[in-house]
């Protein structure tokens, strides 16, 4: 068996499930997609990067990226044929650091960005809150949707989280 070449990411997903609405999430099957996969969907679909390019960005062949990109592509549509969820975790891949998560107090508004590759800030960095978010979700429960707040394992808005 090959080693397999550890893939650079540049970007991590804000939400890291989707699902057909109205199915709980127990009902579905799961797809995982791994992070590097959707790297290659980002940098190829998304982004409209050549594929030579995209796998030097990567630090893979080309043919890796093309292989990376076709087990993707084909879990993204059979989810969305199929009425699958799809988990995107996991994989080999190594942070690049290039990419910002947003962050949101709830008490002062105040909006900043952080490195991805850093922790998650403890507190605000204006009045030093404890209650922040990030936007788009940060896979701990906490998600800032439609200027408000919610607790997706609740299924409920919940201003006390």
């Amino acid at each position: 068996m090959v080693n397999r070449v550890k893939r650079r990411v540049s970007c991590f997903p804000k939400a890291t499930y989707y699902k057909p609405r109205e199915i709980p999430l127990h009902d579905l099957e799961v797809i995982n997609l791994f992070i590097e996969e959707l790297e290659a969907i980002r940098l190829c679909d998304l982004l409209q990067v050549e594929q030579e390019e995209a796998a030097d960005m990567m630090g893979i062949s080309r043919k890796t990226l093309w292989n990376d990109l076709q087990k993707a592509r084909r879990k993204v549509v059979d989810a969305l044929v199929n009425g699958k969820a799809i988990e995107i975790s996991g994989g080999e891949y190594v942070n690049s650091g290039e990419c910002n998560v947003e962050f949101l107090c709830k008490e002062c508004d105040h909006e900043w960005e952080s490195q991805c590759n850093a922790r998650r800030p403890e507190s605000c960095p204006k009045c030093s809150s404890g209650s922040i978010y990030r936007i788009g979700g940060d896979g701990r429960g906490k998600r800032l949707i439609e200027n408000d707040y919610c607790c997706p394992k609740k299924g409920r808005r919940s201003e006390k989280y």
